[in-house]
């Protein structure tokens, strides 16, 4: 098993999550956050579009490397924007959003989150998994406290409360996690370091 794994991410908030799945699952591996130039891809899936960051990535850095790639599924508009979502929240945000299902009766959308691993062999290793349904809020819904991934947290509730991801306490999404059945990406990752 490697003791350091380099997380390719400009994103604090997905390293925390990490960090924190790695505890959980009793791993004791440094992670360290890096910001590279990355070219994002246009690709079909998340996981295509980490596959190819991870790729740029470990060919950048020659060492172990860890990239996660999200998508967002909106029902209503056949899965649109899907793995285009990084470009939606940059262009139209989180109320550019809200106003395309203002006349929308199913509001229903999910995440998919993709972790692709390249261990020092250079061997790729993907994690994938359907996360987190529920539905768009009405309205943009501020966080609290500042947390948050990205401005979808603003307008997603997910299945089985009524409050938005950027409403949310620790305790709640703690709670929010143990309610939902299926293992996130994060958490399939951290059972194959376990296990390798």
């Amino acid at each position: 098993m490697t003791d350091h794994i380099v997380f390719a991410t400009s994103n604090t908030g997905k390293v925390k999550t990490l960090e924190g799945h790695l505890k959980i699952h009793g791993i004791d591996i440094s992670v360290s956050q890096q910001e590279l130039d990355l070219i994002e891809p246009q690709a079909e899936t998340a996981l295509e579009v980490a596959r190819v960051k991870a790729e740029q990535a470990f060919d950048k850095l020659r060492q172990p490397v860890l990239v996660d790639d999200s998508s967002f599924h909106i029902h209503a508009l056949n899965g649109f924007p899907g793995p285009y979502v990084k470009y939606m929240n940059e262009t139209v945000g989180a109320g550019g959003i809200v106003r395309f299902m203002e006349k929308q009766t199913d509001r229903k959308a999910h995440f998919l989150s993709a972790l692709v691993f390249i261990d020092k062999k250079g061997e790729v290793h993907e994690f994938s998994v359907q996360e987190s349904t529920g539905t768009i809020a009405t309205e943009v819904r501020e966080s609290v406290d500042g947390r948050g991934w990205s401005d979808l947290w603003k307008i997603f509730i997910p299945a089985g409360s009524d409050k938005a991801l950027s409403q949310m306490t620790p305790e709640d999404h703690e709670q929010r996690r143990r309610r939902e059945s299926g293992k996130s990406a994060y958490d399939l990752f951290a059972e194959w370091l376990k296990n390798n």
